[in-house]
């Protein structure tokens, strides 16, 4: 059997703020392909973008493991924790705040570069920008000069510039238009193609998962109670909260209005 690029083993993380436990992400198990997009999906507080965070080590976990490539990572030192992170990056859902705006885009693709020691390299910032449909001059100008859509161009450009094995995707068309969504989703799947990257693809939009998944999480309160195929989850779902959230979807053709939203107790 294929070793997996990424396992996650019963991750778990409580928050213990004021006086209160949180339990945020509990017991949760998967394990992603190399090349293969793995959506993990839920509502809003479910715990999504959590497992997110743990996986990279940007918020210490409560519990559990996460493997990469065969290697624990929970138990790394800080200096081998950026010798993984090459490897593993992150798409934020809003670019403008991940960016800095007192830095040019083309210093904030080049930090990553300087960062792990590979050295400034406008060659590469050109190259990259170009890959995701802007141009080789914008290097120059600032974030508050692009729109939402070029500035998620910019995001996905510094994830990949140091040419990762996974990428983690924190609901990367959210924030804009539907007709930017589409772009922004195809030029993903192309750079996939490309690459032969790995996603954790983390979202609240089904109709997102439909389009771009090969398989499926479905998150509820830190919980992953259901997993499978994107065609399982879709057409033979198992769980309740699933078939609510299957419920919730807009249907591309509506033929009728009153059709009933299925309930979810508690």
């Amino acid at each position: 059997m294929t070793l997996p690029l990424l396992a996650v083993r019963h991750l778990s993380k409580t928050f213990h703020r004021h006086g209160q436990t949180v339990q945020a992400v509990e017991d949760v198990s998967f394990a992603i392909q190399p090349g293969e997009t793995w959506a993990l999906v839920g509502e809003s507080g479910s715990g999504k973008s959590t497992t997110g965070r743990l996986i990279l080590g940007l918020t210490p976990a409560s519990g559990g493991d996460v493997l990469f490539a065969g290697r624990s990572l929970l138990t790394q030192s800080a200096a081998q924790w950026r010798s993984v992170r090459k490897d593993m990056q992150m798409i934020f859902q809003d670019p403008l705040s991940s960016l800095d705006p007192k830095r040019t885009v083309g210093y904030s693709l080049q930090e990553p570069l300087i960062i792990h020691g590979i050295g400034k390299c406008k060659e590469a910032v050109a190259e990259m920008l170009t890959h995701v449909g802007l141009r080789p001059e914008d290097a120059a100008r600032y974030p508050h000069e692009f729109s939402g859509g070029q500035r998620q161009r910019i995001g996905i450009a510094r994830a990949l510039i140091l040419k990762p094995k996974l990428i983690i995707c924190d609901e990367p068309v959210s924030a804009l238009d539907v007709s930017i969504q589409s772009q922004i989703l195809n030029l993903l799947m192309s750079l996939q193609r490309e690459y032969g990257l790995a996603y954790l693809f983390i979202t609240h939009d089904l109709n997102v998962v439909r389009h771009i998944a090969d398989r499926v999480g479905v998150m509820y309160r830190g919980n992953i109670v259901e997993q499978g195929s994107s065609e399982a989850i879709f057409t033979r779902p198992q769980h309740d909260y699933t078939r609510y959230l299957l419920s919730a979807m807009l249907p591309a053709q509506p033929v009728s209005l009153g059709k009933p939203r299925a309930v979810v107790n508690g």
